[in-house]
């Protein structure tokens, strides 16, 4: 390229991106307003006493009115009228700052699902241009848009931070003071740089052509993957039909996102020529049709083992909308991306506006129903609601699975409540409650991580003795070993073996064993190969080890063994040594 072409191009370059900023002066201030914001924030962010001034609360609402002034700015030359409706985003940012309970909204993921999903289907229906093709095609070209102002952004990005390593690695600078700007550089790069040059770039769209390479990726790449995928789910629903099993939880999740790659994949064909897999894509409906069933019933036993959870709601509307997509697709609908656009947009508003049908709130309000059915089968619920908590009963384990059913949803609603829920609803302070009215063996099912781990601690508890080798031992009671009086330590490296003798002065010499042999009989240990059982109920004891001259402490300790008759030894250990 020539010098001059150069020239004239970043003249271009520079006016258009002055054009968008004259354009746009209510998204500008906006912008401005973030990227100051956001500054200041980064800067107080770590300290311990800060509070959030009056003054960012509007930073909540700003992704949403950068959008709404963006979605008003072709009416303001129409009148005085639309130019004041215009600057009405700028109105409620100012408003904004006498609302205290917009900062507790971040916190939700309800705000979360306004932004990232709300938002952008909002910026693809709001042209109201109804049919596929003109749809796609517009969309296509803001998505370009929008990749390649990032793409401006992130690179300056990286320029400056290869810039600033290395002036901070060659001049020695103070590390904490330099790198505070690396966050304050990408606020105003990502959140005031690239929405202007998205601006202009969308000022004058061009028409978008899906390039040679492009098209090469999407039809020999993607296209072939997308086959072969759809191939491997069609042998897992086979081999469910032969064997009767219910699917994976996970199959899903796996569904889903198969299903939106699908989906735009068969938008983007649309904008390349050739076609050679078009007629995948004609019959989208009929190919995803039976994954769908696959979906439907993976949900429907993870609802069934687990209850309905917040992340599952949003999975069932996910569902529901995918259901309604190929249920247009089924008859080659020439407006179906508008109206799937369209109906997601009022599916999230309606979860974001009304509080009732929020994620949390319909997953609490399950998770209470399931506690109450399963406590009343287990005849564990008071006539007030609450539940009864008995002395541990050795027979609980009859109904192990109830049990477990009952807890995980105590443990839901503990982990995303506070404690008053749990107490005006159920009478318990903590899920722990629950556990401890459990018989030890039901105690451990119950609380398992997982399905699968609860069925191995199962097995466990039959074999323990003969087939588990090692026990490892930690503190269970954490806190501050009192080490006055002592005025020499011996702390690394471990020995290898733990017979070797450690040296600790006037001709005495330790050893691991040796300390762990004496511990068991301190301990009353008539045994000298004790049960697994008794070595975990005696932990914080075994290790510890204190005498008039000698403090021993095990931070962390492996036992092994042969056979359940063969004497305990340590495998690994780490300790401190100290001496008086």
């Amino acid at each position: 390229m020539k010098k001059e072409e150069l020239k004239e191009k970043i003249r271009s370059r520079a006016e258009a991106l002055w054009r968008a900023v004259k354009a746009h002066p209510a998204e500008i201030a906006i912008l401005v307003y973030i990227c100051v914001a956001g500054c200041y924030g980064l800067a107080h962010d770590g300290d311990a006493d800060w509070e959030v001034p009056w003054w960012l609360r509007p930073m909540v609402m700003a992704p949403f009115m950068v959008v709404a002034a963006y979605s008003l700015q072709p009416f303001r030359k129409r009148g005085i009228g639309w130019r004041i409706l215009y600057l009405l985003p700028l109105v409620v940012m100012v408003a904004a700052c006498a609302m205290p309970f917009l900062i507790d909204w971040v916190e939700e993921t309800s705000y979360w699902i306004a932004v990232f999903a709300a938002l952008p289907l909002w910026m693809c229906v709001r042209h109201w241009l109804i049919d596929n093709e003109p749809f796609v095609q517009r969309n296509v070209q803001m998505a370009w848009s929008l990749a390649r102002a990032l793409l401006v952004a992130g690179i300056i990005y990286l320029l400056y931070a290869a810039i600033s390593y290395t002036i901070y690695s060659l001049f020695d600078l103070n590390y904490i003071t330099w790198s505070g700007w690396f966050g304050k550089v990408a606020v105003v790069l990502f959140c005031g740089l690239a929405p202007v040059l998205f601006f202009a770039m969308e000022d004058h769209p061009e028409p978008i052509e899906i390039r040679r390479f492009w098209a090469v990726l999407l039809n020999w790449v993607l296209s072939p993957a997308l086959l072969i995928y759809t191939a491997v789910l069609y042998i897992y629903a086979a081999k469910i039909l032969f064997t009767w099993n219910l699917p994976k939880g996970g199959v899903a999740i796996m569904v889903t996102v198969f299903f939106v790659v699908f989906l735009l994949a068969k938008m983007l064909q649309m904008l390349t020529e050739p076609q050679p897999f078009k007629w995948f894509y004609d019959h989208f409906s009929l190919f995803v049709l039976p994954l769908l069933a696959l979906f439907w019933t993976g949900v429907a036993r993870r609802l069934a083992d687990y209850g309905l959870t917040e992340s599952r709601y949003y999975l069932l509307l996910v569902g529901a909308l995918m259901t309604a997509c190929v249920l247009v697709f089924l008859f080659r609908n020439r407006r179906g991306y508008f109206a799937l656009a369209a109906g997601a947009l009022a599916v999230v508003l309606l979860t974001v506006l009304v509080p009732s049908l929020r994620g949390e709130k319909i997953a609490q309000r399950a998770q209470i129903q399931r506690v109450r059915t399963m406590a009343e089968q287990l005849d564990r619920l008071n006539d007030d609601g609450t539940l009864r908590l008995p002395t541990p009963d050795p027979a609980d384990t009859l109904r192990m699975v109830e049990h477990r059913k009952l807890y995980q949803s105590l443990n839901y609603l503990d982990n995303r409540n506070d404690t008053v829920l749990l107490k005006s609803e159920f009478g318990i302070a903590r899920k722990s409650d629950y556990l401890a009215s459990l018989s030890e063996k039901t105690s451990k099912y119950a609380s398992a991580w997982s399905e699968e781990l609860a069925r191995e601690q199962l097995e466990e508890e039959v074999v323990i003795e003969e087939i588990v080798p090692s026990v490892y031992l930690s503190r269970k009671t954490y806190g501050p070993v009192d080490v006055s009086g002592y005025r020499q330590m011996y702390g690394t490296p471990n020995p290898a073996n733990a017979d070797e003798q450690l040296s600790i002065g006037n001709g005495r010499n330790i050893s691991a064993n040796q300390i762990f042999r004496e511990q068991l009989q301190r301990l009353g240990c008539p045994d000298v190969s004790p049960s697994r059982s008794w070595i975990k109920d005696h932990e914080d004891e075994l290790l510890i080890y204190r005498t008039d001259s000698l403090l021993v402490c095990f931070n962390k300790l492996e036992l092994k063994r042969m056979t359940s008759d063969s004497v305990w030894e340590m495998n690994y250990y780490e300790w401190v040594v100290l001496v008086k």
